[in-house]
């Protein structure tokens, strides 16, 4: 039986029914409102651009300056963040009307783009050796110097402070020196504009025009493959300065301010004034009634607590077809020695605009600085060997109220030169730059670039010395000096990429003009019979103005007055191509013409060639993906050139001879002009570099890092040598003559140690060690050729205490083998042969069996420049705190402590004129006299530095403002053997009475708005 069942409803039954089925599908498809804020999962920083898009929809938006975004979506949608270098994250809105969210970076992302000579690439297209150093990465303290950023942090780069004045030059070696007689300096790239290495008048360092608080980030070229691009000025190496620019959204300032205090820490160990007296009574009894009854430590009389500022103001703008950044510093920083000071105000400006729908984009560049220099004269040792017995003050109108010996050959009380020394220098630098980049419209791909920039520098120094009569300044002295220099550059270049069958090509080809000028107004010395008094010099902390000096120019010795002039022109071209993005090749090109060689020789050429292998991503690599994320193969050979050598050295220029060399007319005797002597073939230094290196990376990129092998060879070394007699107008000449070879390895290692949603400790490693020795230096065959002397030193005329030699490194320390009883060398005034002379041969060795001590006996012993240096770098985040440190430390080094040598003998508490203290290892080694050339004052230097500790602290409780206040501690600890102050005694390894440096505390804060 069938039964039919019908159901009838009711028409209000219906609409209930309808609106019950179908009030999920209303309920997903309901708009609101959704926003949130995006922040780096690191440091917690905004991110402006991120892409926030409905997933399978074209519907997004993107973050503002502050990182925040606002857009419609309903419950049922996903969200996908989006960002360059930071993982993709997606997050389903499920009725939340807030999302925020913290984006990690994309440890796999080989994307970032490098600065390279003339443009930029991605990293992992990149086929030389290049290291980039972020903003965030750099070392912080009292920083004037952009050098000081990037020491510890890059493999094969060595980053020595000379001393420790504020503001002070710095050495850089990359991959160690490749001249004797030329610059060893890397060029400086600020913004694409080449610069000089040297100063005018008045200034420390020639980069301290640029605000290190402005940088973005440093590139290092390190191999002739990245440095080739700069032809004849990339030999040692480039460093690209890249400053920060605007960023789009509303206006963000920005301040950041601290305060600083550096103290002096354990100097050199002289005798006090109770073991002085002692030993004068003992060893100087001639001198007991010199002594005075004072208690004073002379080294703490010339130093002070230096306390130091530092302001930079900064505001960020830009709209969807600009964007610039303006900023303002003021840096006021004094010295450890009293009354050294640096005060500099410096200001920039970066302005970009694009127009014709971004296919033309005009950049402004500018720089300005004004820097104020008092300089201290250096008088270390003064304060270490003056007696301390006596007061600083005295009943003494002739030395100004200062004690002073009665002898001018006596040492000078060293508080009175302080106080009495008015040096001082004024610096003002501009460097105005303007690009303008155009892509053609009829050739897809193709654009041109047009870059000019200007830079002149204005320097002034002053230097006054009031009357002091038994310090033998009668009169008193003054000086004064000034120079500029000016630079000016002109560039354009053509660049062309496009898509090829096979992969992408990239070529660049372009031309460079750059002129530089000096030109040295005055240079004017007071004459011995004029006094301050006439010169009517009032008060020396001031400038003396130009109507003033063209009143007392009568007074003052005739003007020295000249310009020079060189100019670099170059032709250049580069081609970049990826095949399959698997097989990279990098060819350059560059020919260089300079004014500073002679014509037959004043064009030179610069090619280099790369290649660069993605193993990774092979097919027969699939089975290494879970295991490495990157490996990366890379070979190049280049060649560089050097031309950091003085102007006009090819040209014989007559100049008015001294008196020692005269002729005699009758019984006159009458001073002749003369040509220096010079070889007219001089040319570039040629440095050839070959290079193997492996990129890598583990565990999805938590663990990455490069190794490289590299071998430089530099030919046509310029050296001076002497000549055969006849064959030029004096004796010698600087030639390209000479050979020199670096050879090393380098490893560098990133780890990210830990990384979860609110700790994060990222570290960096890297060691390098490098082999440097002199192949050929002349065409002298003779056996018995010592080579050539350098490195002076203080405590006798005319001592050099390294050696020239082919078969050893550079700058080797030339010293006698001394002999030692029970490990303590022998003293002056033992009879250890048994001859019945006391003499030097008891205690040095006889090399050559002769039977006497000279020169002959002298041999090579240890080097300056280490073997392995290493660098430590880590940074840790936790919720609102972070940490930052680097350590740096060396292995092999050695420096001739000349402290020690000079003031460790018992003659200085029986000189003649007065009693000199002397330094405490006198009664360790028990010498009577200087033994200047003794091996036991060449000393290890290996050492580790904490540089610089930063503690950091955000705070967000306040709206719109980020906030960070932050203390930092740099030159916290060292540990090393070496006996003298500080093993890093400058890039020569002389450790000769320098500047000490302080141990700096910091306290500051950051503010963004």
């Amino acid at each position: 039986m069938n039964t039919k069942i019908t159901l009838e409803v009711k028409w209000p039954l219906k609409y209930l029914l309808v609106l019950l089925l179908t009030s999920g599908v209303f309920a997903s498809l309901a708009q609101q409102k959704v926003s949130g804020t995006v922040r780096d999962s690191q440091d917690g920083t905004s991110l402006p651009g991120v892409t926030v898009q409905i997933k399978g929809t074209q519907k997004g938006a993107a973050t503002d300056i502050d990182g925040k975004y606002t857009l419609d979506a309903s419950s049922d949608d996903i969200l996908v963040f989006t960002y360059i270098g930071y993982q993709t994250i997606e997050q389903a809105v499920s009725g939340r009307t807030v999302i925020d969210i913290n984006m990690v970076t994309d440890i796999q992302e080989l994307s970032e783009i490098v600065v390279v000579g003339y443009g930029q690439v991605e990293k992992g297209d990149v086929t030389g050796v290049v290291n980039k150093v972020d903003a965030k990465e750099f070392n912080t303290g009292v920083l004037t110097s952009p050098s000081n950023l990037i020491a510890g942090k890059v493999a094969g780069v060595q980053v020595v402070s000379n001393d420790g004045a504020p503001g002070s030059g710095v050495s850089i070696r990359i991959r160690g020196g490749t001249s004797l007689t030329a610059g060893n300096e890397p060029l400086f790239v600020v913004d694409g504009v080449p610069l000089e290495n040297d100063g005018v008048a008045g200034v420390r360092n020639p980069l301290n025009f640029i605000n290190p608080a402005d940088i973005a980030d440093i590139t290092v070229l390190k191999d002739a493959s990245s440095a080739a691009i700069y032809g004849s000025r990339g030999a040692n190496g480039v460093v690209i300065i890249t400053t920060k620019k605007g960023i789009s959204g509303k206006p963000q300032f920005s301040y950041d301010g601290s305060y600083a205090i550096g103290v002096n820490g354990p100097g050199v160990r002289m005798l006090n004034p109770a073991e002085f007296a002692f030993t004068v009574e003992r060893k100087g009894p001639r001198n007991l009634g010199d002594l005075g009854s004072s208690n004073t430590d002379w080294f703490d009389e010339i130093t002070q607590v230096a306390q130091g500022m530092n302001h930079n103001l900064g505001v960020s703008f830009g709209g969807k077809t600009n964007n610039g950044r303006v900023s303002l510093n003021y840096q006021d920083v004094d010295g450890l020695l009293k009354t050294d000071n640096l005060q500099r105000i410096s200001g920039a400006v970066n302005f970009n605009q694009e127009l014709l729908n971004k296919d033309l984009s005009i950049g402004i560049s500018t720089k300005h600085s004004i820097i104020k220099n008092r300089f201290a004269p250096n008088v270390v040792g003064s304060a270490l060997v003056f007696d301390p017995t006596q007061s600083v003050l005295a009943d003494d109108p002739t030395t100004g109220g200062y004690f002073e010996w009665s002898s001018p050959l006596a040492p000078s009380n060293p508080v009175a030169q302080i106080d009495q020394t008015f040096n001082i220098g004024r610096t003002v630098r501009n460097l105005v730059g303007a690009n303008v980049n155009y892509k053609l419209p009829f050739v897809d791909g193709l654009s041109v670039k047009v870059n000019y920039a200007y830079d002149n520098s204005q320097g002034k120094s002053q230097v006054t010395r009031l009357i002091n009569e038994k310090a033998g300044i009668e009169n008193g002295t003054f000086t004064t000096f000034e120079d500029s220099r000016t630079s000016n550059l002109l560039e354009t270049y053509l660049n062309y990429n496009t898509e090829l069958s096979i992969g992408k090509l990239d070529l660049i080809a372009g031309y460079s003009y750059q002129d530089f000028q000096k030109s040295v107004d005055r240079s004017l010395f007071k004459r011995d019979t004029v006094s301050l008094t006439d010169l009517n010099i009032t008060n020396p902390t001031d400038f003396i103005s130009d109507g003033k000096l063209n009143e007392i120019r009568g007074l003052l010795d005739e003007p020295l007055i000249f310009e020079l002039e060189n100019r670099l022109i170059s032709f250049w071209g580069r081609a970049n191509l990826s095949i399959q993005d698997k097989y990279l090749i990098t060819a350059t090109v560059r020919r260089d013409g300079s004014t500073r060689f002679g014509e037959a020789n004043r064009w030179g050429l610069f090619p280099s060639l790369a290649f660069a292998w993605r193993v990774i991503d092979e097919p027969f690599a699939k089975g290494l993906e879970d295991v490495m994320s990157n490996l990366k193969v890379r070979a190049s050979y280049g060649v560089t050139g050097n031309e950091e050598i003085g102007d006009y050295l090819y040209v014989n220029l007559y100049q008015l001879s001294d008196d020692r060399t005269t002729y005699i007319f009758g019984q006159d005797t009458v001073n002749t002009f003369r040509p220096n002597a010079v070889d007219p073939g001089i040319k570039w230094e040629e440095t050839r570099s070959l290079n193997f290196g492996i990129d890598y990376g583990f565990l999805e990129g938590r663990l990455s890092g490069s190794i490289d092998l590299y071998r430089k060879l530099t030919t046509d070394l310029l050296f001076n040598i002497a000549f055969p007699i006849g064959t030029l107008t004096g004796d010698r000449a600087v030639t390209n003559i000479g050979e020199m070879e670096n050879k090393g390895i380098e490893l560098q290692l990133n780890a990210i140690v830990i990384d979860k949603s609110d700790l994060r400790l990222d570290l960096g490693f890297n060691a390098s060690y490098n082999r440097n020795e002199i192949l050929k230096l002349d065409n002298s065959n003779l056996p018995d050729f010592q080579g050539y002397p350098t490195g002076g030193i203080s405590g006798d005329v005319g001592q050099s205490i390294q050696i020239l030699r082919v078969g050893f490194p550079a700058n080797s320390f030339f010293v006698y083998e001394h002999r030692k009883i029970n490990g303590r060398p022998v003293s002056d005034g033992e009879d250890t042969n048994n001859d019945g002379l006391r003499n030097d041969l008891d205690m040095y060795v006889d090399q050559n069996d002769d039977g006497r001590i000279n020169e002959d006996d002298l041999r090579p012993y240890k080097k300056p420049a280490p073997d392995l240096i290493l660098g430590l770098t880590g940074n840790m985040t936790y919720k609102q705190f972070d940490l930052a440190f680097t350590f740096r430390g060396q292995i092999g080094g050695y420096v001739y402590n000349n402290v020690q040598a000079q003031y460790g003998a018992f003659e200085g508490v029986d000189n003649t004129f007065a009693p000199n203290n002397i330094h405490l290892s006198a009664y360790d080694n028990d010498f009577t006299e200087r033994q200047l050339l003794s091996d036991i004052y060449v000393e290890n230097a290996s050492f580790l530095k904490l540089d610089n500790v930063t503690v950091g602290y955000k705070i967000n409780q306040i709206e719109k403002v980020k906030a960070r206040v932050y203390f930092t501690a740099s030159n916290l600890m060292t540990l090393t053997g070496y006996s003298g102050v500080d093993p890093e005694a400058g890039i020569g390894g002389i450790d000769n009475n320098l500047y000490p440096r302080s141990r700096t505390f910091i306290a500051g804060l950051n503010i963004t708005f």
